[in-house]
């Protein structure tokens, strides 16, 4: 089965020793049923043997059971930990263009539903191993019992086994159904959250996203998921029903068989006694489905539960380059495929030379190509042809996380930490708060140890927010993706007539996407797109030389 797989994350030293631990304190408890099925057959044992034999199998039971559920539980919150964080590393170095079409509910399914199905069918170890114990002991003595008789169970358990096998696999598949339409509810659920205020000034539109979209893949989400559970509870109540049919079988056979009665009653006695284990395992096999259809849907978004040596989501912090930045794109070219009928965008081919100390402006109308630009520039997405090379070194998957790191980019649609993270600093708080001085937010804002008191603010206030940790990362090129559009015009001034030259003066690389026609003038560079081409590149002004290096 996958689930398998996942002992890769734990120690397999761990796994044989807490099975070894549970299979003998199951094959323990076989012993002590065995035990009672001989004082009430008549072959009992004299009464302080039997006593003395009971309570050293119990007290070995009880003390191997929990020993072995310890080690289990230790193993399966290990694993389940382990999992999440090798999942967290994948997402984080996995290209960001095949994180968009996967998109952010699908993900968030993945860390949370998925990791949690996982875990609980690997939770569910502990009870299934010792279960297994007790069923193969109980069967061993069954076997020394009678041969005959134990053929019989097997024969019966022939249709059993079938019928079980057929229903549980309408289960699994009715189960990665429900899977599917849960997804389809996550993704409606970021709508409801994203646009909750569009659906409250609008009844007509909050009644028809409830009745067309939510209700619909809710309700089918339910019938899928309670479709799952009924063929599972058919499934165990199947081969629960064979226990008794056995049972009925023997008593009714034991006479051509010429089984003897005490043997009969043994037989009675035993298999009523496994059918707690044997509910046990078949109780833990759904959730092995399901934790089998989550492995199957994450390995299906091009996620793998390959380790790997090493962090791969904690690379050198170390740029590719320092200053002075020269940044070099020839012949680039990055497309999307269109969807049916549709012509796809493409970008490009584009041959661009970026220096140290410039500010430079893109320009352009909406679906341009602007913001494709930065993300090839920046190293979210890679050229499907051509070469992008920083100070003459070509950028190439081994060397991108490094590349990316001579970039502070601010997207339009950014997120803001609550923490300054990743900003090495021993001053860090003090620099924070001149850095908010400067922003005009020490009012509102404070910073102690790194953490931001409040990020509850205005989307202006957030975005001046956000030019604090850009401001804190201090890197050779910074990138701002319609920065000042939630500005008043007030800070909007300062920002491009005071904010943006000062960073010139440092030796930065600017790159600024902008429509602000009359603030051009600051501009080194104005760089047009139109239809993913290069339209216009003028030169607006000489930029000074004598920046001062920030490295």
């Amino acid at each position: 089965m996958h689930l398998f797989r996942l002992f890769k994350f734990a120690s397999m030293r761990t796994v044989w020793a807490a099975v070894l631990v549970g299979m003998t304190g199951g094959g323990a408890s076989a012993l002590i049923i065995s035990l009672i099925s001989r004082q009430l057959t008549g072959d009992a044992l004299p009464t302080i043997p039997f006593a003395l034999y009971f309570i050293g199998a119990l007290i070995t039971v009880i003390s191997l059971n929990m020993i072995a559920d310890w080690l289990l539980i230790r193993l399966a919150a290990t694993t389940s930990y382990e999992l999440g964080v090798h999942l967290a590393r994948q997402i984080l170095t996995t290209p960001f263009r095949r994180l968009e079409q996967t998109g952010s509910p699908r993900l968030f399914a993945v860390l949370t539903e998925d990791v949690s199905a996982i875990s609980n069918a690997l939770n569910s170890v502990p009870t299934l191993s010792i279960s297994l114990a007790i069923v193969a002991g109980c069967l061993v003595y069954l076997a020394w019992l009678s041969p005959i008789a134990l053929l019989t169970l097997a024969g019966l358990m022939i249709p059993a086994a079938a019928g079980y096998t057929f229903l549980h696999r309408r289960a699994k598949q009715m189960a990665r159904l429900a899977l599917r339409e849960r997804n389809v509810a996550y993704k409606q659920y970021e709508m409801l959250t994203a646009g909750i205020k569009e659906l409250q000034v609008n009844h007509r539109r909050q009644s028809a996203f409830m009745n067309s979209l939510l209700r619909p893949t809710l309700a089918s989400f339910r019938g899928k998921l309670v479709k799952t559970r009924t063929l599972s509870a058919l499934a165990n109540s199947w081969s629960q029903a064979m226990y008794f049919i056995f049972i009925l079988t023997l008593f009714l056979i034991a006479p051509t068989l010429q089984v003897d009665a005490a043997i009969l009653t043994s037989y009675a006695l035993i298999a009523l006694y496994m059918r707690g284990s044997v509910n046990g395992i078949l109780s833990s096999l759904p959730q092995w489905a399901l934790a089998g259809v989550a492995i199957n849907e994450i390995e299906r978004l091009g996620f793998t539960f390959e380790r790997k040596n090493g962090d791969p989501s904690l690379h050198s912090s170390t740029p590719l380059s320092t200053q002075p930045t020269t940044l070099d794109l020839r012949n680039v070219t990055h497309e999307y495929g269109g969807v049916s009928d549709e012509v796809g965008f493409t970008l490009g081919p584009v041959d661009l030379t970026l220096h140290s100390g410039q500010l430079v402006f893109l320009v352009g109308g909406n679906g341009s190509g602007k913001t494709t630009l930065v993300k090839l520039l920046v190293g979210l997405y890679t050229p499907e042809s051509g070469t992008i090379s920083l100070n003459g070194t070509p950028v190439a998957e081994a060397n991108l996380e490094k590349y990316r790191q001579n970039f502070s980019v601010i997207f339009s649609d950014f997120y803001l930490f609550e923490q300054l993270l990743g900003i090495e600093d021993v001053n860090l708080d003090a620099n924070a708060l001149a850095y908010l001085m400067k922003l005009q937010l020490s009012h509102k804002v404070k910073v102690e140890d790194g953490k931001l008191s409040t990020i509850d603010l205005s989307q202006g206030q957030r975005q001046r927010l956000a030019l604090l940790t850009a401001y804190m990362e201090d890197r050779p090129i910074y990138v701002f993706d319609e920065w000042a559009a939630g500005q008043d015009p007030h800070f909007k001034d300062i920002f491009y007539r005071e904010l943006l030259p000062e960073l010139r003066q440092r030796g930065k690389l600017v790159i600024v996407i902008s429509h602000d026609d009359h603030y051009f003038d600051v501009a080194d560079r104005i760089i047009k797109l139109d239809y993913g081409q290069i339209d216009s590149d003028v030169t607006v002004r000489t930029p000074v030389a004598d920046y001062v290096p920030a490295f």
